[in-house]
């Protein structure tokens, strides 16, 4: 079944970013999973085509007749360990969803002080229920934990959801204070980073550029799906956005580029400073970079 669906080195330095291309959603999902034809985007979530009541914002544990249970996470600093969790659905334990941007469901990990982000995609446990990743949290303090959605009901329909829930690791908890040294710039591996535009909660498209020694950047590589993927936590109670560029990979070009202006649709839909963070690939390499922007009411 388908469905059309600028940081400063002391936050570079703790950032973590997870091998996303190599993990599964499950072993077998033919009976548990659709295939969403063209991807997810969170963007069409903004508020003006999907109600972000009903979808969340990963501040909750539970909405819309789903919940997110039997959390168990590593609460060593550094100490390899697997994180698990079930989504309750209307009908009891959810076992069956439908892929968004290559996967069933995305994960993510996120420190108070909005570093250590991780992005990760947990295996499905077809028969229980069960997602499970390995996962290693490098530094002690409170992190929201946010998992990201399609559920397929028994009708046929699919209800976005966007749960998440606060997770601690042990140890004396030091916040990074070091904040980006300009809004919407960030640079990374090379690569210059800008947002152009007004965040405004919902504003008008923004307009994201990569450049490498001062010429555009015309060969980004596909990535989950897209040429970028880009999540933002807001500063205070982490709420989280989420959005993809228009310009999207044609699904049979195994050898589409994109770059380097790439048009964002709006996503917030409360003012404050955001954290975000943002994946591109190039050259078979995925690069991740924080940048930090002020959304206006």
């Amino acid at each position: 079944m388908n469905r059309t669906p600028a940081a400063a080195a002391a936050l570079l330095l703790t950032l973590t970013l997870a091998a996303c291309g190599g993990d599964d959603d499950s072993t077998d999902h033919s009976a548990h999973a659709a295939q969403s034809s063209a991807g997810h985007n969170m963007a069409d979530m903004n508020g003006m085509t999907m109600d972000m009541s009903k979808v969340g914002d990963g501040t909750a544990a539970s909405l819309g007749g789903y919940r997110l249970v039997d959390v168990k996470a590593p609460t060593q600093p550094g100490k390899a360990g697997k994180l698990t969790f079930t989504v309750e659905g209307p009908n009891g334990v959810q076992k069956d969803y439908t892929r968004q941007q290559t996967k069933l469901m995305h994960t993510y990990l996120v420190r108070k002080d909005l570093t250590n982000y991780q992005h990760i995609h947990p295996s499905l446990d077809t028969k229980t229920g069960e997602w499970s990743v390995d996962l290693t949290v490098p530094e002690p303090g409170p992190y929201q934990l946010v998992t990201e959605f399609q559920a397929l009901t028994p009708e046929g329909e699919f209800d976005d959801r966007i749960l998440g829930t606060e997770i601690t690791v042990e140890g004396k908890y030091t916040p990074v204070t070091t904040a980006p040294a300009a809004l919407g710039t960030a640079s990374v591996d090379g690569y210059d980073l800008k947002i152009d535009g007004q965040p405004k909660v919902n504003g008008d498209k923004l307009m994201l550029s990569i450049t490498k020694d001062g010429e555009g950047v015309s060969t980004l590589q596909p990535y989950l799906a897209s040429f970028a993927h880009i999540t933002g936590f807001r500063q205070g109670d982490l709420s989280a956005v989420h959005v993809h560029p228009d310009e999207m990979p044609k699904a049979d070009d195994a050898n589409a580029t994109g770059g380097p202006d790439l048009t964002l649709a709006p996503m917030f839909t409360k003012p404050g400073r955001y954290r975000m963070f943002i994946q591109f690939q190039t050259g078979g390499t995925v690069h991740l970079v924080p940048m930090d922007l002020e959304v206006t009411a």
